[in-house]
């Protein structure tokens, strides 16, 4: 698959975003160096009594394995929410930018760093006082590429426990404006048969972070996806109770013993790559 990102073109003509060339050029290197790279599992079938090895793609969070991944996970959720049907409120955090309402200017990079250390913070106030469950996605807005979070808690919020979110996320933390910073919207009652327009709310913000959209990303959504890439910031996450539900166990098969995991492919530049990555410490080939 050729790669086209006329973003990275745009980006290098835009003053305020050129500094992030070198970035976006190492970000965009990745993914197509990775692009043809697989995972190699060797092991030792003790049923069969031979050796086993099975071929898996590399998987990071842009490509379009991890998206069909996360979407059989949120169809798994489809049942918890069907057996839970709670009310549901969803909020939006968003920190500082160069908005003309904002007392403070902050680049993509420290606002991802309010956003992630705020939002720990106010996630922990709420599950204080709520101990409801909850899902979040991290958004670029198009036009500046800084970061927000919609969540959605299953739970419900009066006046007061509002005006105490917003004060705690504008003048306690200090990451974001009172009136724009903390969102609230409408409560609704997703119940059986409802969960549907969640997930597709959920992919809808996720799907502007994987390979198959990047020709329709701007400069600054490149920016976004580069700061996440270089800082290892998540795009998701979840209570363990949901968790729980989108990844249900798979029965381990006790007969397979792993004997080595290698990276296998072609680089840039064409060379054939076989790069072993773990090896069991307790095999010896011939103890099988």
């Amino acid at each position: 698959m050729t790669m086209q990102c006329n973003a990275f073109t745009e980006l290098k003509r835009s003053r305020r975003l050129k500094p992030y060339t070198k970035l976006c050029f190492r970000f965009l290197t990745y993914l197509r160096d990775k692009e043809d790279v697989k995972i190699f599992l060797e092991g030792y079938d003790m049923n069969e009594r031979d050796y086993t090895f099975v071929e898996k793609p590399y998987m990071h969070r842009w490509k379009p394995e991890y998206m069909r991944s996360r979407l059989a996970q949120f169809y798994c959720f489809d049942d918890w929410a069907e057996q839970n049907p709670l009310p549901l409120t969803m909020l939006t955090f968003t920190t500082y930018h160069d908005n003309p309402y904002n007392k403070k200017v902050l680049t993509i990079e420290q606002s991802w760093g309010q956003l992630k250390t705020g939002f720990r913070a106010a996630s922990k106030l709420i599950n204080a006082v709520k101990k409801s469950p909850y899902l979040w996605v991290v958004e670029p807005q198009p036009e500046t590429g800084y970061p927000h979070i919609h969540a959605g808690y299953f739970t419900t919020f009066d006046e007061y426990e509002r005006d105490r979110l917003k004060n705690h996320w504008s003048r306690v933390l200090g990451v974001g404006d009172y009136k724009h910073g903390l969102d609230f919207a409408v409560d609704k009652e997703y119940r059986a048969g409802d969960i549907s327009s969640l997930r597709n709310y959920l992919m809808k913000y996720l799907s502007k972070t994987f390979i198959d959209t990047i020709p329709e990303w701007t400069p600054q959504e490149l920016v976004f996806n580069a700061v996440a890439w270089e800082n290892g910031y998540r795009f998701f996450g979840c209570s363990r109770d949901i968790s729980a539900a989108m990844n249900p166990h798979n029965e381990i098969e006790n007969d397979f013993v792993w004997l080595k995991t290698s990276l296998m492919g072609r680089g840039l530049s064409g060379e054939y790559l076989n790069i072993p990555v773990n090896v069991n410490p307790s095999f010896v080939q011939g103890n099988l």
